[in-house]
């Protein structure tokens, strides 16, 4: 009887002894809502904030329309930290080993954190122009996930990254890659309407890699060139009428007077004709609209789409029509090359270079000796 209790006392202790050893891991969540109100790292932006607390960062990603809705809350922190919390399916342990990414401008963002080579997986690999990503997809290191509106389910199965940041034109409920498994990130840069907040975004990405404070130190750089050129054109008098892009598919879409376009066109000394229209994106209007408004705007302003030909006889010979707009014949079209100049993929993360581009073209005497980048006046 004796060594009975002998042995049940023993293991009791042992019990006891085991919970000591073994303390309980905090849950992060709760763990953010006891702390007092923390101020958020972002500044611009409006599809996402941050929030830093004991080497944690908590991730908010917005809905794009109704920016009082969280639609994603995520948890990230380096291995040091992280074992000391429950683990969730939101709670990612940076550096990230592996990421898919269908956002061009994030690969630009990975290229000037120095993470290119945790990229396994692209969208629509042909329109990319990053020259380090294309060669890694020549090689098979890259495998492209997604392309023409199709998703590729197994390709992204045995691929098996960490997680795949996505950029959806439209919120839904699910997503074709969610039978993966694999962690999905909303991404919505393009959706900001102020230029200096779609470049804010690259502090997004940097979370994930434990590299904040070097995005942030990237981000103030681009902050500190923006006002410089913004001021610059602050003082103008004169301020140039301008319109932008082409008709096509028998409708003109044309950027909103909240857009990004509008924003930039502000801030770069023109006067955008649509600058009091309500729309944050571009909308469809008839040819005829767009002429009775902008025939005598003094400046045109065009994206070319991949393979166009950046010239004025180009240009008539798409649409004879064009020739009739006081911007045509006084050649004062402003051109971006959307293919050679990688537009669509870097500008988003220098939209200083976009501004000084702008005000060479409208005020070209207070940047005599600057070279343009992405726009210039066709000669």
């Amino acid at each position: 009887m004796k060594n009975i209790l002998n042995r049940y006392v023993f293991f009791i202790l042992a019990i006891l002894l085991s919970c000591q050893s073994t303390p309980h891991k905090p849950d992060v969540e709760k763990t953010f809502s006891e702390l007092p109100e923390i101020q958020s790292l972002v500044r611009y932006a409006k599809g996402f904030d941050l929030y830093q607390k004991d080497g944690i960062t908590k991730v908010l990603v917005y809905h794009p329309e109704l920016t009082s809705i969280v639609i994603g809350t995520y948890y990230v922190a380096g291995p040091e930290v992280s074992g000391r919390y429950k683990t969730s399916d939101n709670f990612f342990i940076s550096p990230m080993d592996s990421v898919a990414l269908f956002s061009a401008t994030q690969i630009n963002a990975f290229e000037k954190l120095g993470v290119l080579d945790h990229i396994v997986g692209v969208s629509e690999a042909r329109y990319l122009k990053n020259p380090i990503v294309k060669k890694r997809i020549e090689k098979g290191i890259v495998k492209e996930l997604a392309g023409s509106g199709d998703f590729y389910v197994e390709t992204a199965m045995l691929l098996n990254p960490s997680v795949i940041f996505y950029s959806p034109y439209k919120v839904i409920k699910s997503h074709p890659l969610e039978v993966t498994g694999i962690p999905l990130i909303p991404f919505y840069d393009y959706r900001e309407t102020n230029p200096l907040a779609r470049a804010e975004w690259i502090k997004f990405s940097a979370v994930f890699f434990g590299l904040y404070q070097e995005a942030d130190s990237i981000f103030n750089e681009i902050v500190d060139r923006y006002d410089h050129y913004k001021s610059l054109a602050e003082s103008v008098t004169n301020r140039p009428t301008v319109f932008s892009d082409k008709y096509f598919n028998g409708q003109w879409y044309i950027p909103g007077g909240q857009s990004y376009i509008a924003q930039i066109l502000a801030d770069a000394g023109g006067d955008y004709l649509w600058k009091n229209d309500p729309h944050k994106a571009s909308f469809p209007l008839d040819y005829e609209v767009v002429y009775d408004k902008a025939y005598n705007a003094d400046y045109w302003r065009i994206v070319g789409s991949f393979g166009d030909i950046p010239s004025y006889e180009a240009l008539k010979n798409e649409n004879g029509l064009y020739q009739h707009f006081k911007a045509f014949k006084e050649r004062k079209v402003i051109w971006c090359d959307a293919e050679a100049t990688a537009y669509f993929e870097k500008s988003p993360l220098e939209p200083h270079l976009v501004l000084a581009d702008l005000i060479k073209a409208f005020h070209p005497e207070l940047l005599p000796d600057y070279k343009p980048k992405y726009y210039h006046v066709l000669p």
